[in-house]
């Protein structure tokens, strides 16, 4: 009679004073606590199991990607539009899974939980952290949804738990190698570096948003190498975007950055949002053409692998009208806004001036330059 099957135990290891306070110095700079609005879980909202809720500013840009994957996982199980509560839960154990084991430099990956049941300061947590180690997603997932129900407390250490696994998943001298500059992930102002969003929708510290790599510098007189200095990019096409305000901020002809292909452009046609300070969630549940360019190629957005050749060519011609949902962590309301997309008559111009309208509309209209945007009557968010 065959033995019945038994998962191999996990290796677990505590983790010691250096590799802490080395996080930390990573994470914010020096040996301090994270600011208290850090202190909170990933939870979700009573009224709508798929959106969560954001008590305090400050780790949006966490919450923001880790409710884009949500939202992922949703998709592709056929339950975006209302999950049940588990079917919710079961998915942010698959977006949590997914975003430390993209982060691996290797085969292994690393999932932090606490064993007290809570983050004590950080002069007291040496000994109260334990890292399990995996060796594939799965083992991921199994992780996750072992300490899931720490994770999920509001004003717990779910926030802080992640952004351990993904330092300790990647590497502390991997994530500061990433970036272009040594820069610690969160900010003295309390908020999210591009970095740290990078390392979470890509699994990379990178510094820019734009495509690829580019090298500054390095002709003649620009030091005795003439090498230059490499700037890193995203390197593939993501699975879930990133759309900027800063992209339609700036002189004429002249943004402050722009945003590459491959997070203007992702596999699934969900995005994460940033507005000056501030980060939220826009996604399409069906097709979103271009606008501009009818016999442009878009990216339906299956949700699978960057080789994924189901990808199809939509028109998008004058009577194109499609809707794109919008959620925002920290808004008083449960729901999503709808805000349906069709192209702008050419006789009507956009205005001069970026300030004339939403900051909303501004983020859209770097992905869709062409479009008109209707509120169906909804309160414009300003």
């Amino acid at each position: 009679m065959a033995r019945p099957f038994s998962a191999k135990p996990l290796k677990q290891t505590t983790l010691d004073r250096e590799t802490l306070y080395s996080m930390h110095k990573v994470i914010l700079g020096g040996e301090f606590d994270f600011p208290p609005p850090w202190m909170a879980g990933f939870c979700f909202r009573d009224g709508s199991p798929a959106f969560m809720r954001q008590r305090a500013g400050g780790p949006c840009g966490v919450l923001a990607a880790v409710q884009a994957f949500v939202l992922r996982e949703l998709r592709e199980r056929g339950g975006a539009r209302a999950p049940t509560i588990e079917e919710a839960g079961d998915a942010l154990v698959a977006a949590l899974a997914h975003i430390v084991w993209s982060a691996r430099v290797g085969r292994l990956a690393n999932v932090v939980s606490c064993s007290a049941g809570k983050l004590p300061p950080l002069r007291e947590a040496v000994g109260e952290l334990v890292c399990t180690q995996c060796s594939s997603l799965a083992e991921v997932m199994s992780a996750v949804r072992g300490c899931i129900g720490l994770w999920r407390i509001p004003d717990g250490p779910g926030i802080i738990l992640l952004l351990y696994s993904l330092l300790l998943t990647r590497g502390l001298a991997m994530v500061q190698r990433d970036a272009d500059f040594p820069t610690p992930l969160v900010g003295s102002n309390g908020y999210c570096s591009q970095e740290l969003v990078n390392l979470l929708l890509i699994g990379r510290a990178h510094s820019n948003v734009f495509d690829g790599e580019k090298t500054v510098g390095g002709g003649e007189g620009d030091g005795e190498s003439g090498e230059g200095v490499r700037l890193r990019g995203i390197p593939r096409k993501a699975q879930v975007g990133f759309l900027t305000l800063f992209e339609r901020q700036g002189q004429q002809g002249h943004p402050l950055l722009v945003v590459g292909n491959n997070l203007k452009r992702p596999l699934t046609n969900i995005f994460v949002v940033q507005s000056e300070s501030h980060y939220s969630c826009l996604w399409a549940e069906g097709e979103c053409p271009d606008l501009s360019n009818p016999e442009e190629a878009h990216m339906k957005g299956t949700g699978n692998t960057a080789d994924d050749d189901d990808n199809v060519a939509v028109e998008g011609g004058p009577g194109c009208v499609f809707d794109l949902m919008y959620f925002d962590q920290m808004a008083e309301r449960d729901n999503a806004v709808r805000l349906t997309i069709r192209r702008r008559d050419p006789s009507n111009p956009l205005p001069d001036c970026s300030t004339a309208l939403p900051p909303l509309e501004n983020v859209i209209l770097t992905r869709w330059p062409d479009a008109e945007i209707s509120w169906n009557g909804e309160e414009i968010i300003l």
